[in-house]
Protein backbone atom coordinates (compact mmCIF):
# COMPACT_ATOMS: atom_id res chain seq x y z
CA UNK A 1 0.00 0.00 0.00
CA UNK A 2 1.43 3.57 -0.93
CA UNK A 3 1.78 5.99 1.78
CA UNK A 4 -1.23 8.13 0.13
CA UNK A 5 -3.06 5.89 0.68
CA UNK A 6 -2.72 4.97 4.16
CA UNK A 7 -2.83 8.62 5.29
CA UNK A 8 -6.37 8.27 3.36
CA UNK A 9 -7.08 5.13 5.82
CA UNK A 10 -5.65 6.35 9.08
CA UNK A 11 -5.87 10.11 9.08
CA UNK A 12 -9.24 10.91 7.15
CA UNK A 13 -11.29 12.73 9.08
CA UNK A 14 -9.07 13.12 12.07
CA UNK A 15 -12.17 14.55 13.80
CA UNK A 16 -13.06 14.82 17.42
CA UNK A 17 -17.25 14.93 17.58
CA UNK A 18 -17.80 13.37 14.64
CA UNK A 19 -17.09 10.02 14.04
CA UNK A 20 -13.89 8.31 12.01
CA UNK A 21 -14.65 5.46 9.80
CA UNK A 22 -12.45 3.83 6.96
CA UNK A 23 -12.48 6.36 4.04
CA UNK A 24 -11.54 5.25 0.75
CA UNK A 25 -7.85 3.86 0.20
CA UNK A 26 -6.84 4.46 -3.24
CA UNK A 27 -5.29 0.85 -4.88
CA UNK A 28 -4.48 -2.35 -2.86
CA UNK A 29 -4.03 -2.46 0.56
CA UNK A 30 -0.81 -4.80 1.48
CA UNK A 31 -1.02 -7.32 4.39
CA UNK A 32 0.89 -6.40 8.06
CA UNK A 33 1.24 -3.49 10.33
CA UNK A 34 1.64 0.38 9.29
CA UNK A 35 1.47 3.67 10.89
CA UNK A 36 1.49 7.03 10.37
CA UNK A 37 2.37 10.22 12.42
CA UNK A 38 1.42 13.66 11.55
CA UNK A 39 2.19 17.19 12.83
CA UNK A 40 0.37 20.08 11.92
CA UNK A 41 -0.44 23.83 12.41
CA UNK A 42 -4.24 25.35 12.66
CA UNK A 43 -6.30 27.98 11.69
CA UNK A 44 -9.14 27.88 13.37
CA UNK A 45 -13.05 30.08 13.51
CA UNK A 46 -16.27 29.89 15.20
CA UNK A 47 -15.39 28.71 19.13
CA UNK A 48 -11.44 29.18 18.47
CA UNK A 49 -10.94 32.25 16.49
CA UNK A 50 -6.89 31.56 17.07
CA UNK A 51 -4.58 29.51 15.38
CA UNK A 52 -2.63 26.29 16.79
CA UNK A 53 -1.00 23.24 16.51
CA UNK A 54 -2.01 19.40 16.53
CA UNK A 55 -0.41 16.29 16.53
CA UNK A 56 -1.96 12.77 15.47
CA UNK A 57 -0.91 8.87 15.02
CA UNK A 58 -2.40 5.64 13.59
CA UNK A 59 -1.93 2.27 13.59
CA UNK A 60 -3.68 -0.13 10.95
CA UNK A 61 -3.20 -3.97 10.52
CA UNK A 62 -4.40 -5.94 7.72
CA UNK A 63 -5.27 -9.61 9.28
CA UNK A 64 -6.39 -11.00 6.01
CA UNK A 65 -8.03 -10.11 3.02
CA UNK A 66 -11.62 -9.82 4.77
CA UNK A 67 -10.42 -8.10 7.74
CA UNK A 68 -8.83 -4.39 8.67
CA UNK A 69 -8.49 -3.21 12.01
CA UNK A 70 -7.15 0.48 13.13
CA UNK A 71 -6.59 2.66 16.21
CA UNK A 72 -6.31 6.62 15.63
CA UNK A 73 -5.64 9.39 18.00
CA UNK A 74 -5.51 12.99 18.09
CA UNK A 75 -4.61 15.61 20.33
CA UNK A 76 -4.72 19.46 20.10
CA UNK A 77 -3.45 21.96 22.69
CA UNK A 78 -2.59 25.49 22.07
CA UNK A 79 -2.13 28.95 23.76
CA UNK A 80 -2.30 32.82 22.81
CA UNK A 81 -1.69 35.46 25.74
CA UNK A 82 -1.60 32.97 28.37
CA UNK A 83 -5.22 31.55 27.49
CA UNK A 84 -5.96 28.06 26.24
CA UNK A 85 -7.59 28.72 22.94
CA UNK A 86 -8.08 25.15 21.86
CA UNK A 87 -7.78 21.73 23.90
CA UNK A 88 -9.25 19.00 21.86
CA UNK A 89 -8.20 15.46 21.71
CA UNK A 90 -9.75 11.76 20.52
CA UNK A 91 -8.98 7.72 20.49
CA UNK A 92 -10.72 6.14 17.71
CA UNK A 93 -10.62 2.14 17.30
CA UNK A 94 -11.96 0.30 14.76
CA UNK A 95 -12.43 -3.15 12.49
CA UNK A 96 -13.43 -3.78 9.29
CA UNK A 97 -15.21 -7.19 7.92
CA UNK A 98 -15.26 -7.61 3.94
CA UNK A 99 -17.60 -9.78 3.83
CA UNK A 100 -19.09 -9.85 0.71
CA UNK A 101 -17.78 -7.31 -2.10
CA UNK A 102 -18.58 -4.44 -2.59
CA UNK A 103 -20.31 -4.66 0.75
CA UNK A 104 -18.65 -4.51 4.41
CA UNK A 105 -19.56 -4.39 8.20
CA UNK A 106 -17.58 -2.20 10.84
CA UNK A 107 -17.65 -1.83 14.47
CA UNK A 108 -16.02 1.32 16.16
CA UNK A 109 -15.72 2.96 19.46
CA UNK A 110 -14.32 6.32 20.46
CA UNK A 111 -12.95 8.62 23.06
CA UNK A 112 -13.14 12.44 23.11
CA UNK A 113 -13.00 15.85 24.60
CA UNK A 114 -13.13 19.61 23.36
CA UNK A 115 -13.15 22.00 25.76
CA UNK A 116 -13.93 24.76 23.33
CA UNK A 117 -17.40 22.81 22.67
CA UNK A 118 -17.97 22.52 26.16
CA UNK A 119 -17.23 18.73 25.68
CA UNK A 120 -15.70 17.52 28.94
CA UNK A 121 -15.78 13.49 27.71
CA UNK A 122 -17.73 11.35 24.64
CA UNK A 123 -18.22 7.82 24.66
CA UNK A 124 -19.27 5.96 22.13
CA UNK A 125 -20.02 2.21 20.20
CA UNK A 126 -21.12 1.71 17.22
CA UNK A 127 -21.96 -0.85 14.45
CA UNK A 128 -22.48 -0.14 10.34
CA UNK A 129 -22.37 -1.24 6.48
CA UNK A 130 -20.20 0.21 4.01
CA UNK A 131 -20.75 0.09 0.39
CA UNK A 132 -18.21 0.55 -2.08
CA UNK A 133 -20.33 2.36 -5.21
CA UNK A 134 -17.10 1.98 -7.16
CA UNK A 135 -13.04 2.06 -7.20
CA UNK A 136 -10.45 1.54 -9.55
CA UNK A 137 -6.50 2.48 -8.85
CA UNK A 138 -7.36 6.25 -9.08
CA UNK A 139 -10.89 6.41 -7.72
CA UNK A 140 -13.01 5.20 -4.96
CA UNK A 141 -16.41 6.04 -3.67
CA UNK A 142 -18.28 4.84 -0.62
CA UNK A 143 -21.34 5.42 1.13
CA UNK A 144 -21.84 4.31 4.73
CA UNK A 145 -24.91 3.52 7.22
CA UNK A 146 -24.41 2.93 11.03
CA UNK A 147 -26.37 3.32 14.59
CA UNK A 148 -24.04 4.47 17.42
CA UNK A 149 -24.82 4.59 21.25
CA UNK A 150 -23.55 7.57 22.90
CA UNK A 151 -22.92 9.03 26.31
CA UNK A 152 -22.06 12.82 26.50
CA UNK A 153 -20.60 14.77 29.85
CA UNK A 154 -20.21 18.37 29.50
CA UNK A 155 -18.17 21.14 31.87
CA UNK A 156 -19.91 22.71 34.32
CA UNK A 157 -21.80 25.00 34.04
CA UNK A 158 -23.39 24.73 30.21
CA UNK A 159 -26.81 23.38 29.51
CA UNK A 160 -27.00 20.97 26.87
CA UNK A 161 -29.81 18.36 25.18
CA UNK A 162 -27.29 16.29 24.73
CA UNK A 163 -26.16 15.41 27.93
CA UNK A 164 -26.86 11.57 28.90
CA UNK A 165 -27.24 8.45 26.61
CA UNK A 166 -28.65 8.64 23.14
CA UNK A 167 -28.76 6.53 19.82
CA UNK A 168 -27.43 8.19 16.89
CA UNK A 169 -27.77 7.27 13.04
CA UNK A 170 -24.42 8.30 11.16
CA UNK A 171 -24.31 8.47 7.60
CA UNK A 172 -21.27 9.05 5.75
CA UNK A 173 -20.31 9.53 1.93
CA UNK A 174 -16.56 9.10 0.92
CA UNK A 175 -14.56 10.12 -1.85
CA UNK A 176 -10.79 9.82 -3.02
CA UNK A 177 -8.82 10.59 -6.30
CA UNK A 178 -5.54 10.01 -6.92
CA UNK A 179 -2.20 10.53 -9.23
CA UNK A 180 0.86 8.68 -8.60
CA UNK A 181 1.85 11.37 -5.95
CA UNK A 182 -1.06 13.38 -5.44
CA UNK A 183 -4.33 13.03 -4.04
CA UNK A 184 -8.03 14.70 -3.15
CA UNK A 185 -10.29 13.20 -0.60
CA UNK A 186 -13.55 14.67 0.75
CA UNK A 187 -15.50 13.22 3.79
CA UNK A 188 -19.36 13.78 4.70
CA UNK A 189 -21.07 12.83 7.62
CA UNK A 190 -24.72 13.56 8.72
CA UNK A 191 -25.80 12.74 12.35
CA UNK A 192 -29.30 13.28 13.70
CA UNK A 193 -30.44 11.52 17.34
CA UNK A 194 -33.19 8.83 16.82
CA UNK A 195 -35.63 10.47 19.19
CA UNK A 196 -34.94 13.82 17.94
CA UNK A 197 -34.11 14.03 14.26
CA UNK A 198 -34.20 18.18 14.45
CA UNK A 199 -31.17 17.38 16.47
CA UNK A 200 -28.03 16.55 14.40
CA UNK A 201 -24.96 16.99 13.88
CA UNK A 202 -22.77 17.31 10.17
CA UNK A 203 -19.30 17.44 8.69
CA UNK A 204 -17.66 18.17 5.58
CA UNK A 205 -13.83 17.32 5.10
CA UNK A 206 -11.59 17.83 1.90
CA UNK A 207 -7.64 16.86 1.97
CA UNK A 208 -4.90 17.50 -0.33
CA UNK A 209 -2.20 15.35 0.26
CA UNK A 210 1.20 15.67 -1.78
CA UNK A 211 3.73 12.47 -1.61
CA UNK A 212 7.41 14.34 -0.97
CA UNK A 213 9.41 11.23 -0.41
CA UNK A 214 8.81 7.60 0.27
CA UNK A 215 7.68 8.26 3.48
CA UNK A 216 7.05 11.65 4.19
CA UNK A 217 3.60 13.30 3.02
CA UNK A 218 2.72 17.09 3.40
CA UNK A 219 -1.41 17.31 3.45
CA UNK A 220 -3.51 20.30 3.57
CA UNK A 221 -6.95 19.81 5.46
CA UNK A 222 -10.22 22.60 5.08
CA UNK A 223 -12.97 20.87 7.79
CA UNK A 224 -16.81 22.57 8.49
CA UNK A 225 -18.10 21.24 11.75
CA UNK A 226 -21.60 21.73 12.33
CA UNK A 227 -23.99 20.82 15.44
CA UNK A 228 -27.09 21.75 14.86
CA UNK A 229 -28.19 21.57 18.85
CA UNK A 230 -25.00 22.70 20.61
CA UNK A 231 -24.67 23.76 24.59
CA UNK A 232 -26.12 26.93 25.30
CA UNK A 233 -23.83 29.87 24.47
CA UNK A 234 -21.81 27.46 22.23
CA UNK A 235 -21.70 28.13 18.54
CA UNK A 236 -23.04 25.80 15.90
CA UNK A 237 -20.53 26.14 13.38
CA UNK A 238 -16.95 25.95 13.27
CA UNK A 239 -14.55 26.03 10.31
CA UNK A 240 -11.08 25.14 10.14
CA UNK A 241 -7.84 24.74 8.09
CA UNK A 242 -5.10 22.50 8.55
CA UNK A 243 -1.51 22.05 7.03
CA UNK A 244 1.34 19.87 8.24
CA UNK A 245 3.71 16.65 7.87
CA UNK A 246 2.96 13.12 7.98
CA UNK A 247 5.73 10.02 8.22
CA UNK A 248 4.66 6.80 7.00
CA UNK A 249 6.14 3.66 8.02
Amino acid sequence: MSPLALLLVLINPASAGIVNVFTPSVGPIEDGWHGTLTGSTTLLSGNEQKAGANAAAGLRVKHSDTHLSAVTGSAELAYALGEVVSDKSFVNLRHRWSFADPVAAFAFGQVDHNALRALQIRDLVGLGLDVKMWGNDWTEAHLGVSMMVEHQVHLAGFVDDDAGLYVRNSDYLTLAVKSERVSLSSTSFFQPRVDAFSNWRALEELVFTVNIAKHLDWNAKVKLEHDNSPPVDIKKTDLSANSGLAVNF
